[in-house]
Protein backbone atom coordinates (compact mmCIF):
# COMPACT_ATOMS: atom_id res chain seq x y z
CA UNK A 1 0.00 0.00 0.00
CA UNK A 2 1.37 3.45 -0.95
CA UNK A 3 2.31 5.66 1.99
CA UNK A 4 1.36 9.31 1.54
CA UNK A 5 3.19 12.23 3.11
CA UNK A 6 1.46 13.33 6.30
CA UNK A 7 1.51 17.12 6.55
CA UNK A 8 4.14 18.28 9.03
CA UNK A 9 5.99 14.94 9.17
CA UNK A 10 9.63 14.79 7.93
CA UNK A 11 10.28 13.29 4.54
CA UNK A 12 11.69 9.75 4.33
CA UNK A 13 14.80 10.05 2.17
CA UNK A 14 16.92 7.49 0.33
CA UNK A 15 20.57 8.46 -0.21
CA UNK A 16 21.84 7.10 -3.52
CA UNK A 17 25.63 6.85 -4.02
CA UNK A 18 27.28 5.58 -7.17
CA UNK A 19 30.88 5.17 -8.33
CA UNK A 20 31.25 4.19 -11.98
CA UNK A 21 35.05 3.98 -11.98
CA UNK A 22 36.73 6.19 -9.37
CA UNK A 23 40.31 5.12 -10.10
CA UNK A 24 41.86 7.66 -7.77
CA UNK A 25 39.72 6.31 -4.95
CA UNK A 26 39.93 9.65 -3.17
CA UNK A 27 37.81 12.54 -4.39
CA UNK A 28 34.19 11.46 -4.31
CA UNK A 29 34.28 7.98 -2.83
CA UNK A 30 31.16 6.36 -1.42
CA UNK A 31 32.03 7.43 2.12
CA UNK A 32 32.26 11.10 1.21
CA UNK A 33 29.12 11.02 -0.93
CA UNK A 34 27.16 9.53 1.97
CA UNK A 35 28.63 12.01 4.47
CA UNK A 36 27.66 15.16 2.56
CA UNK A 37 24.22 13.72 1.72
CA UNK A 38 23.56 12.96 5.40
CA UNK A 39 24.55 16.52 6.28
CA UNK A 40 22.10 17.83 3.65
CA UNK A 41 19.35 15.52 4.95
CA UNK A 42 19.86 16.84 8.49
CA UNK A 43 19.77 20.40 7.18
CA UNK A 44 16.50 19.67 5.34
CA UNK A 45 15.00 17.93 8.37
CA UNK A 46 14.61 14.64 6.51
CA UNK A 47 14.85 11.13 7.98
CA UNK A 48 17.32 8.80 6.20
CA UNK A 49 15.59 5.45 5.72
CA UNK A 50 18.11 3.81 3.37
CA UNK A 51 21.56 4.33 1.84
CA UNK A 52 21.93 2.59 -1.52
CA UNK A 53 25.44 2.17 -2.94
CA UNK A 54 26.18 1.16 -6.55
CA UNK A 55 29.84 0.18 -7.13
CA UNK A 56 31.50 0.35 -10.57
CA UNK A 57 28.16 0.55 -12.41
CA UNK A 58 27.65 3.05 -15.21
CA UNK A 59 24.47 5.09 -15.48
CA UNK A 60 24.94 5.41 -19.24
CA UNK A 61 25.60 1.97 -20.75
CA UNK A 62 22.10 0.60 -20.20
CA UNK A 63 23.09 -2.23 -17.87
CA UNK A 64 20.80 -3.07 -14.96
CA UNK A 65 21.57 -1.20 -11.74
CA UNK A 66 20.11 -3.30 -8.90
CA UNK A 67 20.30 -0.55 -6.25
CA UNK A 68 18.73 1.99 -8.57
CA UNK A 69 15.88 -0.43 -9.27
CA UNK A 70 15.46 -0.83 -5.50
CA UNK A 71 15.27 2.97 -5.20
CA UNK A 72 12.47 3.12 -7.78
CA UNK A 73 10.59 0.33 -6.00
CA UNK A 74 10.80 2.20 -2.67
CA UNK A 75 9.46 5.36 -4.30
CA UNK A 76 6.57 3.51 -5.97
CA UNK A 77 5.57 1.77 -2.73
CA UNK A 78 5.81 4.95 -0.67
CA UNK A 79 8.54 3.63 1.63
CA UNK A 80 10.45 6.78 0.72
CA UNK A 81 9.33 10.16 -0.62
CA UNK A 82 12.65 11.93 -1.09
CA UNK A 83 15.94 11.24 -2.86
CA UNK A 84 19.39 12.66 -2.14
CA UNK A 85 22.43 12.25 -4.39
CA UNK A 86 25.70 14.00 -5.11
CA UNK A 87 24.42 15.18 -8.51
CA UNK A 88 21.86 14.33 -11.14
CA UNK A 89 24.68 12.51 -13.03
CA UNK A 90 24.92 10.04 -10.12
CA UNK A 91 21.26 9.15 -10.71
CA UNK A 92 21.11 8.96 -14.51
CA UNK A 93 23.06 9.79 -17.64
CA UNK A 94 20.39 8.50 -20.01
CA UNK A 95 17.57 10.92 -20.78
CA UNK A 96 14.94 8.20 -21.14
CA UNK A 97 15.64 6.81 -17.67
CA UNK A 98 15.77 10.37 -16.29
CA UNK A 99 12.41 11.31 -17.82
CA UNK A 100 10.79 8.16 -16.37
CA UNK A 101 12.30 8.96 -12.96
CA UNK A 102 11.01 12.53 -13.06
CA UNK A 103 7.53 11.34 -14.07
CA UNK A 104 7.53 8.95 -11.08
CA UNK A 105 8.76 11.69 -8.74
CA UNK A 106 6.01 14.06 -9.91
CA UNK A 107 3.27 11.43 -9.55
CA UNK A 108 4.44 10.31 -6.08
CA UNK A 109 5.27 13.81 -4.78
CA UNK A 110 8.95 12.84 -4.35
CA UNK A 111 11.43 15.55 -3.37
CA UNK A 112 14.77 15.39 -5.21
CA UNK A 113 17.84 17.17 -3.86
CA UNK A 114 21.45 17.06 -5.08
CA UNK A 115 24.59 18.43 -3.47
CA UNK A 116 25.93 20.03 -6.64
CA UNK A 117 22.78 21.24 -8.44
CA UNK A 118 20.39 21.86 -5.57
CA UNK A 119 16.73 20.82 -5.21
CA UNK A 120 14.48 20.03 -8.15
CA UNK A 121 11.25 22.03 -8.44
CA UNK A 122 8.75 19.76 -10.15
CA UNK A 123 5.76 21.87 -9.19
CA UNK A 124 6.20 24.29 -12.09
CA UNK A 125 6.54 23.87 -15.84
CA UNK A 126 9.84 25.75 -15.80
CA UNK A 127 11.23 23.56 -13.00
CA UNK A 128 10.26 20.37 -14.82
CA UNK A 129 11.80 21.70 -18.04
CA UNK A 130 15.07 22.52 -16.25
CA UNK A 131 15.20 19.01 -14.79
CA UNK A 132 14.69 17.45 -18.20
CA UNK A 133 17.26 19.73 -19.85
CA UNK A 134 19.77 18.71 -17.18
CA UNK A 135 19.14 15.05 -18.06
CA UNK A 136 19.67 15.71 -21.77
CA UNK A 137 22.85 17.68 -21.04
CA UNK A 138 24.19 14.82 -18.91
CA UNK A 139 23.68 12.33 -21.74
CA UNK A 140 25.24 14.70 -24.27
CA UNK A 141 28.31 15.07 -22.05
CA UNK A 142 28.70 11.29 -21.80
CA UNK A 143 28.34 10.86 -25.55
CA UNK A 144 30.90 13.59 -26.26
CA UNK A 145 33.40 12.02 -23.88
CA UNK A 146 32.88 8.65 -25.58
CA UNK A 147 33.39 10.16 -29.03
CA UNK A 148 36.60 11.92 -27.99
CA UNK A 149 38.00 8.73 -26.50
CA UNK A 150 37.10 6.69 -29.60
CA UNK A 151 38.57 9.28 -31.96
CA UNK A 152 41.80 9.48 -29.96
CA UNK A 153 42.14 5.71 -29.92
CA UNK A 154 41.44 5.51 -33.65
CA UNK A 155 44.20 8.05 -34.30
CA UNK A 156 46.59 6.11 -32.07
CA UNK A 157 45.67 2.87 -33.81
CA UNK A 158 46.38 4.35 -37.24
CA UNK A 159 49.73 5.73 -36.06
CA UNK A 160 50.66 2.55 -34.15
CA UNK A 161 51.08 4.55 -30.94
CA UNK A 162 50.07 3.74 -27.37
CA UNK A 163 46.34 3.96 -26.77
CA UNK A 164 46.54 4.70 -23.06
CA UNK A 165 45.76 2.80 -19.88
CA UNK A 166 47.80 1.52 -16.94
CA UNK A 167 51.55 1.07 -17.42
CA UNK A 168 52.13 -2.22 -19.29
CA UNK A 169 54.62 -4.56 -17.63
CA UNK A 170 57.92 -4.38 -19.50
CA UNK A 171 57.38 -0.76 -20.58
CA UNK A 172 57.66 2.67 -19.02
CA UNK A 173 54.58 4.74 -18.17
CA UNK A 174 54.45 6.12 -21.74
CA UNK A 175 53.64 2.59 -22.94
CA UNK A 176 56.29 2.78 -25.67
CA UNK A 177 59.72 2.75 -23.99
CA UNK A 178 60.89 -0.77 -23.09
CA UNK A 179 61.99 -1.25 -19.49
CA UNK A 180 64.74 -1.68 -20.41
CA UNK A 181 67.19 -2.14 -23.32
CA UNK A 182 70.98 -2.28 -23.31
CA UNK A 183 73.51 -1.94 -26.12
CA UNK A 184 75.99 -4.84 -25.74
CA UNK A 185 78.61 -2.93 -27.71
CA UNK A 186 78.73 0.59 -26.25
CA UNK A 187 76.64 0.10 -23.10
CA UNK A 188 73.99 2.68 -24.05
CA UNK A 189 70.65 2.40 -22.23
CA UNK A 190 68.59 4.80 -24.37
CA UNK A 191 68.39 6.19 -27.89
CA UNK A 192 67.21 3.02 -29.63
CA UNK A 193 65.14 2.88 -32.82
CA UNK A 194 61.91 0.95 -33.30
CA UNK A 195 64.09 -1.84 -34.75
CA UNK A 196 66.11 -1.87 -31.45
CA UNK A 197 69.13 -0.37 -33.19
CA UNK A 198 71.48 1.66 -30.99
CA UNK A 199 71.62 5.31 -32.06
CA UNK A 200 75.28 5.58 -31.04
CA UNK A 201 76.90 2.52 -32.60
CA UNK A 202 74.08 0.88 -34.67
CA UNK A 203 74.40 -2.39 -32.74
CA UNK A 204 71.29 -4.46 -31.96
CA UNK A 205 70.08 -3.93 -28.39
CA UNK A 206 69.45 -6.72 -25.92
CA UNK A 207 67.04 -6.76 -23.00
CA UNK A 208 69.00 -5.56 -19.97
CA UNK A 209 69.53 -8.55 -17.62
CA UNK A 210 67.16 -8.40 -14.66
CA UNK A 211 64.87 -5.81 -16.29
CA UNK A 212 61.14 -6.33 -16.84
CA UNK A 213 61.72 -6.78 -20.57
CA UNK A 214 64.34 -9.43 -19.83
CA UNK A 215 61.97 -11.30 -17.52
CA UNK A 216 59.25 -11.27 -20.20
CA UNK A 217 61.67 -12.88 -22.65
CA UNK A 218 62.78 -15.46 -20.07
CA UNK A 219 59.16 -16.35 -19.30
CA UNK A 220 58.50 -16.92 -23.02
CA UNK A 221 61.52 -19.19 -23.24
CA UNK A 222 60.23 -21.17 -20.26
CA UNK A 223 56.78 -21.62 -21.81
CA UNK A 224 58.18 -22.50 -25.24
CA UNK A 225 60.41 -25.15 -23.68
CA UNK A 226 58.03 -26.88 -21.25
CA UNK A 227 54.66 -25.13 -21.65
CA UNK A 228 54.45 -24.31 -17.94
CA UNK A 229 52.99 -20.99 -16.83
CA UNK A 230 53.46 -22.05 -13.21
CA UNK A 231 57.18 -22.48 -13.81
CA UNK A 232 57.35 -18.94 -15.23
CA UNK A 233 55.45 -17.64 -12.18
CA UNK A 234 57.88 -19.44 -9.86
CA UNK A 235 60.83 -17.88 -11.66
CA UNK A 236 59.28 -14.43 -11.22
CA UNK A 237 58.63 -15.09 -7.54
CA UNK A 238 62.18 -16.27 -6.89
CA UNK A 239 63.52 -13.16 -8.63
CA UNK A 240 61.19 -10.89 -6.64
CA UNK A 241 59.37 -9.73 -9.78
CA UNK A 242 55.80 -8.60 -9.08
CA UNK A 243 52.96 -7.16 -11.15
CA UNK A 244 52.73 -3.45 -11.94
CA UNK A 245 51.24 -1.61 -8.96
CA UNK A 246 47.51 -0.98 -9.35
CA UNK A 247 44.81 0.67 -7.27
CA UNK A 248 42.56 -2.30 -6.49
CA UNK A 249 38.91 -1.83 -5.65
CA UNK A 250 38.03 -1.79 -1.94
CA UNK A 251 34.89 -3.00 -0.17
CA UNK A 252 33.36 0.49 -0.21
CA UNK A 253 33.85 0.85 -3.97
CA UNK A 254 36.86 3.16 -3.81
CA UNK A 255 40.38 2.37 -5.05
CA UNK A 256 43.07 1.73 -2.48
CA UNK A 257 46.72 2.67 -2.53
CA UNK A 258 48.86 1.25 -5.38
CA UNK A 259 49.68 -2.38 -4.70
CA UNK A 260 51.69 -4.98 -6.62
CA UNK A 261 51.05 -8.72 -6.36
CA UNK A 262 52.72 -12.03 -7.10
CA UNK A 263 52.14 -13.35 -10.59
CA UNK A 264 49.45 -15.97 -11.13
CA UNK A 265 49.20 -18.26 -14.19
CA UNK A 266 46.18 -16.40 -15.60
CA UNK A 267 47.98 -13.06 -15.42
CA UNK A 268 51.16 -14.60 -16.83
CA UNK A 269 49.21 -15.97 -19.79
CA UNK A 270 47.73 -12.55 -20.56
CA UNK A 271 51.17 -10.97 -20.29
CA UNK A 272 52.83 -13.39 -22.71
CA UNK A 273 50.01 -13.30 -25.27
CA UNK A 274 50.15 -9.50 -25.68
CA UNK A 275 50.95 -8.61 -29.30
CA UNK A 276 52.73 -5.50 -28.01
CA UNK A 277 55.56 -7.78 -26.80
CA UNK A 278 56.43 -8.36 -30.46
CA UNK A 279 55.92 -4.72 -31.46
CA UNK A 280 52.49 -5.38 -33.00
CA UNK A 281 49.22 -3.44 -32.77
CA UNK A 282 45.99 -5.40 -32.36
CA UNK A 283 42.39 -4.27 -32.68
CA UNK A 284 39.57 -6.51 -31.46
CA UNK A 285 41.94 -9.49 -31.43
CA UNK A 286 43.33 -8.96 -34.95
CA UNK A 287 46.87 -7.82 -35.74
CA UNK A 288 46.54 -4.63 -37.76
CA UNK A 289 50.14 -3.50 -38.12
CA UNK A 290 53.45 -2.59 -36.54
CA UNK A 291 53.62 -0.56 -33.36
CA UNK A 292 55.64 2.62 -32.90
CA UNK A 293 57.73 1.09 -30.09
CA UNK A 294 60.59 -1.43 -30.04
CA UNK A 295 59.52 -5.05 -29.47
CA UNK A 296 60.56 -6.86 -26.30
CA UNK A 297 61.07 -10.12 -28.23
CA UNK A 298 61.29 -11.15 -31.89
CA UNK A 299 57.93 -11.83 -33.49
CA UNK A 300 58.99 -15.43 -34.16
CA UNK A 301 59.48 -16.07 -30.43
CA UNK A 302 56.17 -14.45 -29.52
CA UNK A 303 54.32 -16.55 -32.08
CA UNK A 304 56.01 -19.73 -30.82
CA UNK A 305 54.89 -18.92 -27.26
CA UNK A 306 51.40 -18.05 -28.52
CA UNK A 307 51.18 -21.38 -30.35
CA UNK A 308 52.03 -23.25 -27.13
CA UNK A 309 49.53 -21.36 -24.97
CA UNK A 310 46.70 -21.58 -27.50
CA UNK A 311 47.23 -25.24 -28.34
CA UNK A 312 43.82 -26.93 -27.71
CA UNK A 313 45.60 -30.09 -26.53
CA UNK A 314 47.61 -28.25 -23.88
CA UNK A 315 46.95 -29.43 -20.34
CA UNK A 316 45.33 -26.81 -18.11
CA UNK A 317 44.51 -27.30 -14.45
CA UNK A 318 43.50 -25.26 -11.46
CA UNK A 319 45.77 -27.21 -9.08
CA UNK A 320 48.90 -25.58 -7.72
CA UNK A 321 51.34 -28.12 -9.09
CA UNK A 322 51.58 -31.41 -10.91
CA UNK A 323 51.60 -34.35 -8.50
CA UNK A 324 51.96 -37.33 -10.85
CA UNK A 325 54.61 -37.59 -13.56
CA UNK A 326 52.61 -40.06 -15.65
CA UNK A 327 49.04 -38.77 -15.27
CA UNK A 328 47.63 -38.06 -18.74
CA UNK A 329 51.03 -39.02 -20.19
CA UNK A 330 51.37 -42.80 -19.81
CA UNK A 331 48.82 -44.84 -21.74
CA UNK A 332 46.90 -48.01 -21.03
CA UNK A 333 47.05 -50.67 -23.75
CA UNK A 334 43.42 -49.76 -24.56
CA UNK A 335 44.57 -46.31 -25.66
CA UNK A 336 43.22 -44.36 -22.69
CA UNK A 337 45.53 -42.26 -20.52
CA UNK A 338 46.20 -43.25 -16.93
CA UNK A 339 45.42 -41.19 -13.83
CA UNK A 340 46.95 -40.96 -10.39
CA UNK A 341 45.22 -43.07 -7.75
CA UNK A 342 46.01 -45.18 -4.72
CA UNK A 343 45.93 -48.87 -3.87
CA UNK A 344 46.22 -51.03 -0.76
CA UNK A 345 49.49 -52.70 0.17
CA UNK A 346 47.94 -56.10 0.90
CA UNK A 347 47.28 -56.20 4.63
CA UNK A 348 48.71 -54.73 7.84
CA UNK A 349 51.67 -57.13 7.81
CA UNK A 350 53.04 -55.38 4.70
CA UNK A 351 52.61 -51.81 5.93
CA UNK A 352 56.29 -51.38 6.85
CA UNK A 353 57.93 -48.40 8.57
CA UNK A 354 55.80 -45.72 6.86
CA UNK A 355 52.65 -46.87 8.63
CA UNK A 356 50.61 -46.29 5.46
CA UNK A 357 48.15 -48.88 4.25
CA UNK A 358 48.16 -47.52 0.68
CA UNK A 359 50.62 -46.52 -2.01
CA UNK A 360 50.30 -44.30 -5.12
CA UNK A 361 49.24 -46.09 -8.29
CA UNK A 362 48.45 -45.36 -11.90
CA UNK A 363 45.12 -46.65 -13.19
CA UNK A 364 43.47 -46.63 -16.58
CA UNK A 365 40.90 -43.84 -16.81
CA UNK A 366 38.22 -46.44 -17.56
CA UNK A 367 39.06 -48.18 -14.24
CA UNK A 368 38.70 -51.48 -16.13
CA UNK A 369 42.23 -52.27 -17.22
CA UNK A 370 45.78 -51.70 -15.97
CA UNK A 371 46.98 -50.61 -12.56
CA UNK A 372 50.66 -50.10 -11.66
CA UNK A 373 52.55 -48.95 -8.58
CA UNK A 374 53.49 -45.34 -9.43
CA UNK A 375 56.93 -45.06 -7.82
CA UNK A 376 58.30 -48.20 -9.49
CA UNK A 377 56.93 -47.25 -12.91
CA UNK A 378 58.24 -43.66 -12.69
CA UNK A 379 61.66 -44.92 -11.58
CA UNK A 380 61.83 -47.27 -14.56
CA UNK A 381 60.69 -44.61 -17.07
CA UNK A 382 63.12 -42.00 -15.71
CA UNK A 383 66.02 -44.47 -15.82
CA UNK A 384 65.29 -45.26 -19.47
CA UNK A 385 65.00 -41.52 -20.26
CA UNK A 386 68.33 -40.66 -18.60
CA UNK A 387 70.06 -43.54 -20.39
CA UNK A 388 68.73 -42.29 -23.73
CA UNK A 389 69.78 -38.69 -23.03
CA UNK A 390 73.27 -39.76 -21.95
CA UNK A 391 74.09 -41.69 -25.11
CA UNK A 392 77.07 -40.24 -27.01
CA UNK A 393 74.89 -39.80 -30.11
CA UNK A 394 71.93 -38.28 -28.21
CA UNK A 395 72.21 -34.87 -29.87
CA UNK A 396 72.25 -36.42 -33.34
CA UNK A 397 69.23 -38.58 -32.49
CA UNK A 398 67.10 -36.02 -30.71
CA UNK A 399 67.80 -32.55 -32.09
CA UNK A 400 66.77 -31.26 -35.52
CA UNK A 401 69.59 -30.71 -38.03
CA UNK A 402 70.96 -27.20 -38.44
CA UNK A 403 69.17 -25.20 -41.14
CA UNK A 404 70.82 -25.35 -44.53
CA UNK A 405 72.24 -22.27 -46.22
CA UNK A 406 69.56 -20.12 -47.77
CA UNK A 407 66.91 -20.99 -45.16
CA UNK A 408 67.43 -17.80 -43.19
CA UNK A 409 64.60 -15.87 -44.84
CA UNK A 410 63.47 -12.86 -42.81
CA UNK A 411 59.95 -14.03 -42.07
CA UNK A 412 59.18 -10.98 -39.94
CA UNK A 413 59.97 -8.70 -42.88
CA UNK A 414 57.81 -10.87 -45.14
CA UNK A 415 54.91 -10.67 -42.68
CA UNK A 416 55.20 -6.89 -42.44
CA UNK A 417 55.23 -6.57 -46.22
CA UNK A 418 52.08 -8.68 -46.46
CA UNK A 419 50.33 -6.56 -43.82
CA UNK A 420 51.26 -3.42 -45.75
CA UNK A 421 49.88 -5.06 -48.88
CA UNK A 422 46.56 -5.67 -47.13
CA UNK A 423 46.37 -1.99 -46.21
CA UNK A 424 47.18 -1.15 -49.85
CA UNK A 425 44.19 -3.10 -51.16
CA UNK A 426 41.84 -1.00 -49.01
CA UNK A 427 43.50 2.23 -50.13
CA UNK A 428 43.37 1.23 -53.81
CA UNK A 429 39.69 0.34 -53.56
CA UNK A 430 38.93 3.64 -51.80
CA UNK A 431 40.75 5.45 -54.62
CA UNK A 432 38.79 3.57 -57.31
CA UNK A 433 41.99 1.94 -58.61
CA UNK A 434 40.61 -1.61 -58.29
CA UNK A 435 37.17 -3.18 -58.21
CA UNK A 436 35.55 -4.57 -55.08
CA UNK A 437 36.02 -8.14 -56.32
CA UNK A 438 39.71 -7.50 -57.01
CA UNK A 439 40.08 -6.14 -53.49
CA UNK A 440 38.34 -9.20 -51.97
CA UNK A 441 40.36 -11.68 -54.04
CA UNK A 442 43.65 -9.96 -53.33
CA UNK A 443 42.88 -9.68 -49.62
CA UNK A 444 41.95 -13.38 -49.32
CA UNK A 445 45.11 -14.54 -51.13
CA UNK A 446 47.36 -12.23 -49.12
CA UNK A 447 45.77 -13.29 -45.82
CA UNK A 448 46.50 -16.95 -46.63
CA UNK A 449 50.12 -16.09 -47.33
CA UNK A 450 50.31 -14.10 -44.09
CA UNK A 451 48.84 -16.97 -42.04
CA UNK A 452 51.36 -19.38 -43.57
CA UNK A 453 54.25 -17.01 -42.83
CA UNK A 454 53.09 -16.55 -39.23
CA UNK A 455 52.90 -20.33 -38.76
CA UNK A 456 56.45 -20.68 -40.12
CA UNK A 457 57.63 -18.05 -37.65
CA UNK A 458 56.14 -19.99 -34.74
CA UNK A 459 57.75 -23.25 -35.85
CA UNK A 460 61.15 -21.67 -36.41
CA UNK A 461 61.24 -20.06 -32.96
CA UNK A 462 59.98 -23.11 -31.07
CA UNK A 463 62.68 -25.37 -29.71
CA UNK A 464 62.68 -28.72 -28.01
CA UNK A 465 63.07 -28.90 -24.25
CA UNK A 466 65.93 -31.32 -25.03
CA UNK A 467 67.99 -28.47 -26.49
CA UNK A 468 68.52 -27.09 -22.98
CA UNK A 469 70.08 -30.35 -21.71
CA UNK A 470 73.76 -31.45 -21.80
CA UNK A 471 72.97 -34.29 -24.20
CA UNK A 472 75.47 -37.11 -24.54
CA UNK A 473 76.99 -36.57 -21.09
CA UNK A 474 76.57 -38.04 -17.62
CA UNK A 475 75.51 -34.65 -16.28
CA UNK A 476 71.87 -35.33 -17.14
CA UNK A 477 71.49 -37.82 -14.28
CA UNK A 478 72.73 -35.28 -11.75
CA UNK A 479 70.50 -32.51 -13.08
CA UNK A 480 67.29 -34.55 -13.26
CA UNK A 481 66.24 -34.31 -9.55
CA UNK A 482 66.40 -30.52 -9.79
CA UNK A 483 63.83 -30.36 -12.60
CA UNK A 484 60.21 -29.73 -11.56
CA UNK A 485 57.58 -32.24 -12.68
CA UNK A 486 56.46 -29.99 -15.54
CA UNK A 487 59.93 -30.02 -17.07
CA UNK A 488 60.45 -33.71 -16.38
CA UNK A 489 57.14 -34.41 -18.07
CA UNK A 490 58.04 -32.23 -21.06
CA UNK A 491 61.28 -34.21 -21.48
CA UNK A 492 59.41 -37.52 -21.27
CA UNK A 493 56.91 -36.26 -23.88
CA UNK A 494 59.74 -35.25 -26.23
CA UNK A 495 61.54 -38.58 -25.80
CA UNK A 496 59.02 -41.39 -25.71
CA UNK A 497 55.52 -42.80 -25.57
CA UNK A 498 54.85 -45.09 -22.60
CA UNK A 499 52.23 -47.85 -22.82
CA UNK A 500 51.25 -50.15 -19.94
CA UNK A 501 50.26 -53.71 -20.92
CA UNK A 502 48.33 -56.25 -18.82
CA UNK A 503 50.24 -57.83 -15.96
CA UNK A 504 51.61 -61.35 -16.44
CA UNK A 505 50.74 -64.31 -14.24
CA UNK A 506 52.99 -65.04 -11.30
CA UNK A 507 55.60 -62.98 -9.53
CA UNK A 508 58.24 -61.26 -11.65
CA UNK A 509 61.76 -62.67 -11.71
CA UNK A 510 63.89 -61.49 -8.79
CA UNK A 511 60.95 -60.60 -6.53
CA UNK A 512 61.82 -60.95 -2.83
CA UNK A 513 58.97 -61.92 -0.46
CA UNK A 514 58.56 -59.44 2.39
CA UNK A 515 59.95 -56.47 0.41
CA UNK A 516 58.03 -53.20 0.34
CA UNK A 517 58.06 -53.09 -3.48
CA UNK A 518 55.02 -54.11 -5.44
CA UNK A 519 54.88 -56.70 -8.20
CA UNK A 520 56.44 -54.46 -10.84
CA UNK A 521 57.34 -56.21 -14.08
CA UNK A 522 59.18 -53.99 -16.56
CA UNK A 523 58.39 -56.44 -19.35
CA UNK A 524 54.81 -55.14 -19.33
CA UNK A 525 55.94 -51.58 -20.07
CA UNK A 526 56.34 -50.65 -23.72
CA UNK A 527 58.49 -47.64 -24.57
CA UNK A 528 58.54 -46.23 -28.07
CA UNK A 529 61.12 -43.57 -28.78
CA UNK A 530 60.48 -40.40 -30.76
CA UNK A 531 62.65 -38.62 -33.30
CA UNK A 532 63.44 -34.88 -33.34
CA UNK A 533 60.08 -34.15 -35.02
CA UNK A 534 58.15 -35.99 -32.29
CA UNK A 535 57.29 -38.90 -34.57
CA UNK A 536 57.30 -42.41 -33.12
CA UNK A 537 60.13 -44.69 -34.18
CA UNK A 538 59.57 -48.42 -34.82
CA UNK A 539 58.69 -50.52 -31.76
CA UNK A 540 61.68 -51.22 -29.49
CA UNK A 541 61.69 -55.02 -29.16
CA UNK A 542 63.61 -54.84 -25.90
CA UNK A 543 60.85 -52.76 -24.28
Amino acid sequence: MTKRLVEGSPRRVVIYCRISDDREGKRWGVGRQEKVCRERAEHNGWDVVEVLVENDVSAFNGKLRPKYEQLLAMLRSGEANAVLALSNKRLQRDWRAAFAFLDLAEAQDVAIDTIKAGRYNLNTAEGRAQARRAAIDAQEESEEIGERVRDAKADNLAAGTYRGGPRPFGFEADGETPRSLLCPKCGATEGFSVERECGSCSAQAINAPGSEAWHVEQAMDTVIVNGSLRAACRDFKEAGVRTVARRFKQADGTRGEPESREWQPTEMRRLLLRPRNAGLIDHHGEIVGRAAWPPLVPEEKWRACKAVLENPGRRTTTSNARVWLGTGRYRCYCGEAVRGSTGGVGGRAKVGPTGKTWRPKYRCYTAKHVSREAASLDTYVVARAIARLSRPDAAELLLPPSPAAGEGEDLAATANALRAKLDGFAADYAGDLITRQQMLDGTALTRKRLEKTEAQMAVRASRSVLASLPLGTSEVEGLWPGFDLDKQGAIIDALMAVTIHPARRGRPAGFQPGSQAGYFDERTIEIRWKDHQGKLLPVDDSR
